[in-house]
């Protein structure tokens, strides 16, 4: 059975390759060759010990008298580089300074936070004093190329948040648990702001609108995650990370459905943190989703399905924006964008956050009888801007 299932491996690589080779030759499409490797089957455990040693505990550490839960507790996250890079959750480790974090062999060290993205919940950690031979980096995967059906493996470390009176400066006593393993497929792929725009209770809180603003998408998985599994890798079937497990529908064990965000977005993040030692975002300073006093997920969801008028709208414009600048107010329709019908309010967010800076727009405007046409370019939108505006 062992060789009949390294020889259809085998096979599908050939095919895989053969296709890219000689596809005018008659040979499977690129297309097919990738749906024979995702037949073949998985090795579940032998895939789990390729990746194990690459998934991390993160735990923030008390800091002035601040206790560690109220930073969000114990979660999980993966070593990424050489170097000692770490990714994890904002929501596990995004207001800490500082965090333990504790190994697959149960060895600690200490990491410091690099940077943090509440608007897409990854936090960049870095280990004070790495040791390469210690640190075993998980390899990061493309999430646009993820299909609802796709395997998705999730790993972390699991346990549950309350009901503890327990020290927690020990992560492995407060949890139980120090790694799992979960595995079922990718659900959904999403691109309507619904679906990120999710409580965040972990903070005492909410995020409100601000979770996960700028994600072109989220993955919902079938793979049961839990307290503590937050920031942990969401694998395919190839031990490639291609997601960071964030959210769940409940505090509940063995939950069904459950958010990731997609890696790419977290592999911009990165490279603009540790390239440019920032992270911008295109902006135009439009209102158009939904009119800023709109403050929780429920009132966007109503305001959505009730309310909204057909067409792209001007609900209002930030100050020292773009859009102030050309001149837009408050009620004026926008009818064409470059010449064109314009986009769903989603679709023009989309469009604006994938884009580059200094990418130039023209709005045919309609105010009152009037209609003129304004010029906008996008500009980095400013960290203080916390808001779902364009």
């Amino acid at each position: 059975m062992r060789n009949l299932l390294a020889l259809t491996v085998v096979m599908g690589c050939i095919c895989l390759a053969g296709a890219v080779a000689g596809a005018q030759e008659g040979m499977l499409s690129e297309e097919e060759g990738l749906r024979i490797l995702r037949e073949t089957p998985v090795n579940v455990p032998e895939l789990i010990e390729k990746v194990k040693r690459g998934v991390v505990v993160v735990q923030p550490i008390m800091v002035e008298g601040v206790a560690a839960a109220e930073f969000g507790g114990l979660g999980s996250g993966f070593v990424i580089d050489k170097q000692g890079h770490i990714i994890t959750n904002t929501h596990v480790a995004g207001k800490a300074s500082v965090a333990q974090i504790v190994f697959w062999d149960g060895s600690s060290a200490r990491a410091t936070l690099v940077a943090a993205a509440p608007h897409y919940d990854i936090a960049l950690l870095k280990l004070d004093n790495p040791d390469p031979d210690h640190l075993f980096p998980v390899p990061l995967g493309d999430s646009d190329r993820v299909r609802p059906g796709d395997l998705a493996l999730a790993m972390g470390a699991p346990g549950s948040m309350e009901g503890f009176n327990i020290d927690r400066s020990n992560p492995l006593e407060a949890y139980g648990l120090r790694s799992t393993a979960t595995m079922r497929v990718v659900s959904g792929r999403y691109t309507d702001i619904n679906f990120q725009v999710i409580q965040n209770y972990y903070l005492r809180g909410s995020y409100g609108l601000t979770y996960a603003m700028y994600l072109p998408y989220v993955f919902r998985t079938q793979s049961p995650i839990n307290p503590g599994n937050s920031g942990g890798p969401l694998f395919n079937q190839h031990g490639e990370v291609i997601g960071i497990n964030t959210w769940g529908g409940s505090h509940m064990l063995s939950q069904q459905t459950n958010f990731s965000v997609p890696i790419n977005s977290a592999k911009s993040f990165v490279v603009e943190v540790l390239e440019h030692r920032r992270q911008d975002i295109p902006w135009l300073g439009i209102h158009c989703i939904f009119p800023p006093n709109i403050k929780n997920p429920e009132a966007y969801v109503e305001f959505k399905e009730r309310f909204r008028p057909e067409g792209l709208w001007v609900y209002s414009v930030e100050p020292d924006s773009p859009a102030e600048a050309a001149g837009l107010l408050k009620g004026d329709e926008i009818v064409a964008l470059n010449g064109k019908a314009p986009p769903t309010p989603e679709e023009l967010r989309l469009e604006v956050l994938q884009g580059e800076l200094g990418v130039e727009y023209f709005l045919d405007i309609r105010r009152s009888h009037y209609e003129f046409t304004v010029r906008l370019f996008t500009v980095p939108k400013p960290d203080y801007v916390a808001n779902f505006s364009v």
